[in-house]
């Protein structure tokens, strides 16, 4: 996965315990139909049980967006439950009729 330069991965480590209690994966993926630009996909924000509610998902995702600006995407885009919709739109991300993923264009 490092080699690839496809795949991030940020995490959140208690360094008083020494535990990863977050992590989110960012996934680059080039598209044909946009003369092979860079689509984020956003994976696996997960966060430790005893840890939520400190903004450690939030933190998680403004890395993964800052991060897909830096490498050069032209937007970002994740799956999600129905019942994160709520939080995810507080990102700017929005549903896309007819998608069944939630997305965020970047402004050039």
């Amino acid at each position: 996965m490092k080699a690839s330069r496809s795949q991030f991965i940020t995490v959140v480590e208690d360094k008083t315990t020494n535990q990863i209690i977050g992590s989110a994966t960012l996934v680059k993926e080039l598209k044909f139909i946009h003369q092979c630009s860079a689509r984020g996909r956003i994976e696996d924000i997960v966060v430790n049980d005893s840890y939520r509610g400190k903004q450690l998902g939030k933190l998680l995702c403004d890395v993964a967006f800052l991060l897909s600006r830096k490498v050069g995407c032209y937007k970002v885009s994740l799956e999600c439950w129905d019942k994160m919709v709520p939080f995810y739109k507080s990102f700017g991300l929005v549903k896309e009729e007819g998608q069944n993923y939630m997305c965020y264009r970047f402004e050039n």
